[in-house]
């Protein structure tokens, strides 16, 4: 054993912990086309472990993500995302997945600079390990550890100054096939030069395609089999499964088809998440018994107005949405705070009215009430000491 070896063994390893449904995303470099030679789970595991390294990114901006970091993967929130219901699946499957990616390399096909003036970028193709170690405790079986390799890190860490798209991973683990993987996350990558336009073109000669897809030049090289058992089949499953919605028709130099135009309906998608978002909080009318399945959800607790809440571009605002307040009224967390305010009490005090029949009545109101919350808006904002309504 080395002196560097024995260093780095008894170094403490900061530990990168997210949980993905929390954050729901996955941001990577803009010079990583696709990684190939990949299973689609494969990939969609690789994709995963990426977005809980950029959650950590994010929630540790102290700590920079190196060959040292473990980063801990839930098998639950995986197994979800790749539809997984059995316990016993979900870690069979998982730990396959894992062991067999741990022993793989990923074949990366990357856009650099080109040397040569007329050509603005070159396409390299990167042969690259991916985890340098995997493991797993016994007393922890809901929970894997990875360390990605220093060659790999640079296509999904410190992104912060540098050219990257995020993409939904709702929309990437819904599909079933690499390929439509692919030209997903190629497509969404063009997105911000079109963000202010309801459609927009995409154009790839057919070599591109193919070498984008993966499929040899040479296979389906009658354009009717390639459009009929690739094309077609790839366009289909991203308009059923995902926010995106696709058209195309060809490109024809003479008789002979050389290209592909893709039309994207920009219906203002979730894909490409902008980097400023707005953090506008939805508040949530959640019964104590819900408490730990919203906050499995990604919600946080507000204490100051005593209720959860999300982001209004939380991307599990779907699962949310049946604890969603009527819009202009009060949570019952926020409504019990008011009514038990001393102040509020004798400012709305009805005589012949016990104070439990008082503070029903109130609740009610604060509740259901959108024309007297608003009537009282400015003085219930100032029981909280902040603008919640």
């Amino acid at each position: 054993m080395t002196d560097t070896d024995h260093t780095e063994e008894q170094e403490y390893l900061p530990y990168c912990i997210g949980n993905i449904r929390q954050n729901g995303v996955v941001s990577t470099s803009n010079r990583l086309i696709r990684p190939i030679e990949l299973s689609t789970n494969e990939y969609k595991a690789l994709l995963y472990a990426m977005a809980v390294a950029n959650y950590g990114e994010k929630n540790n901006q102290d700590r920079e993500i190196t060959e040292q970091t473990y980063i801990y993967l839930h098998k639950d929130d995986l197994g979800e995302l790749l539809g997984l219901n059995k316990k016993n699946s979900i870690n069979v499957a998982i730990d396959r997945i894992y062991k067999e990616l741990s022993s793989r390399v990923a074949h990366f096909v990357i856009e650099e600079p080109a040397d040569d003036p007329k050509r603005k970028v070159k396409k390299v193709h990167s042969v690259v390990p991916i985890i340098r170690e995997l493991r797993w405790e016994d007393d922890l079986k809901n929970a894997l550890q990875i360390r990605f390799t220093s060659e790999v890190l640079p296509y999904f860490t410190r992104l912060a100054n540098g050219n990257f798209t995020t993409y939904q991973l709702k929309d990437l683990f819904a599909l079933d096939s690499v390929t439509s993987m692919s030209l997903y996350s190629y497509i969404v990558k063009q997105e911000f030069k079109y963000a202010n336009q309801d459609t927009y073109e995409v154009e790839l000669s057919l070599e591109g395609l193919k070498a984008l897809i993966d499929i040899g030049e040479t296979k389906y090289d009658r354009w009717v089999d390639f459009r009929r058992y690739i094309l077609d089949k790839i366009v289909a499953e991203i308009n059923s499964k995902t926010s995106l919605k696709l058209e195309y028709d060809t490109i024809k130099k003479g008789r002979p088809i050389v290209g592909v135009r893709f039309k994207i309906l920009n219906d203002k998608k979730e894909n490409a998440i902008s980097q400023s978002n707005e953090k506008t909080k939805i508040y949530l009318d959640v019964d104590f018994n819900d408490n730990n399945l919203v906050k499995e959800l990604g919600a946080k607790f507000d204490m100051t107005v005593r209720s959860w809440y999300i982001y209004a571009n939380d991307p599990n605002s779907q699962k949310l949405k049946k604890w969603f307040k009527p819009e202009g009224c009060l949570t019952d967390s926020q409504a019990n705070v008011i009514v038990n305010d001393n102040l509020f009490q004798m400012e709305f005090a009805k005589p012949g009215l016990s104070m439990a029949e008082f503070k029903k009545e109130m609740k009610h109101k604060l509740k259901n009430d959108r024309d007297f919350v608003q009537a009282n808006r400015t003085r219930l904002n100032e029981i909280f000491g902040k603008e919640i309504i």
